[in-house]
């Protein structure tokens, strides 16, 4: 058995390798030039491929290597296509379950990270779907910081990271004034002069955590800081944010960038 990686994971499956004690198998990809990828794996029946699904092209690598190679288990550990999870409106198609056909279709299981939704998974028969919350608050154990959720739905990931980080938490809850306003402001806790970091599993345009940082702020937070499991962070999002007054972005090594400096490869290794 050997780790297997896709052009978007090169680093994260290195890691897991290392961690679980196997080799890195030897594989080979080319694009050809009308777009066409091309991928070899050279004296290996049995494996495990590792590589985040944010493109196109990644969704295509996995499935051909799930053709070059006899049997396999996938790791996704950042699922895309995962919030189109039903048709919102009809005659749309509901990805995620196509990329769970695709994966399905010859993998021995499928193993992810923090996937969007319990309904996106639902969509899954061999799925495995991994909490990297508690090692996100283990990453900032016992600092003295308050966690916050940007919003009501993500409150029980982030109960959970607190938990690791004995440290406060809850969540931002948006009260309705009048017809016109809205009042964000969070549940229960006081963050004046105090180390706020909002948590939530994906980063992408940024537009949530702006929101929280700028209302943190007026609050009267010390410093603003935001952590998550997949940083998408598209649509120029890192620069919002640190325009907004964010002091730091911590992320998950799901996918592979500069903020990714909590890494998920003990996690993987331990469950494959």
């Amino acid at each position: 058995m050997k780790i297997i990686p896709c052009p978007s994971s090169p680093l994260l499956a290195r890691r897991i390798a290392e961690t679980a004690g196997l080799e890195m198998g030897n594989v080979t990809f080319k694009k050809f030039p009308d777009g066409e990828l091309y991928v070899r794996v050279e004296d290996l029946d049995e494996g495990i491929i590792v590589g985040s699904i944010r493109s196109n092209d990644d969704i295509i690598a996995i499935a051909l290597l799930l053709d070059a190679v006899e049997r396999a288990k996938v790791v996704v550990p950042y699922m895309g296509y995962a919030r189109q999870d039903r048709a919102f409106n009809e005659g749309e198609a509901v990805s995620i379950r196509a990329v769970a056909e695709i994966l399905e279709r010859k993998a021995e299981e499928v193993i992810t990270v923090n996937i969007h939704s319990k309904q996106a998974a639902s969509h899954f028969k061999k799925l495995r779907d991994l909490d990297a919350m508690p090692s996100i608050g283990e990453h900032f154990a016992d600092r003295e910081i308050i966690m916050i959720s940007p919003d009501k739905g993500s409150r029980e990931r982030v109960k959970i990271a607190a938990e690791h980080a004995n440290c406060d938490w809850d969540y931002m809850e948006k009260r309705r004034i009048d017809a016109t306003t809205v009042e964000i402001t969070p549940k229960s806790l006081d963050v004046e002069n105090r180390d706020v970091v909002i948590v939530d599993d994906i980063i992408s345009t940024g537009g949530t955590m702006v929101e929280a940082t700028k209302k943190l702020y007026e609050l009267g937070a010390r410093s603003v800081s935001a952590a998550c499991v997949h940083a998408v962070l598209a649509d120029y999002a890192a620069i919002k944010l640190f325009n907004s007054g964010i002091k730091d972005i911590l992320a998950t090594d799901t996918i592979e960038c500069a903020f990714s400096r909590i890494s998920v490869a003990e996690l993987i290794a331990d469950n494959i």
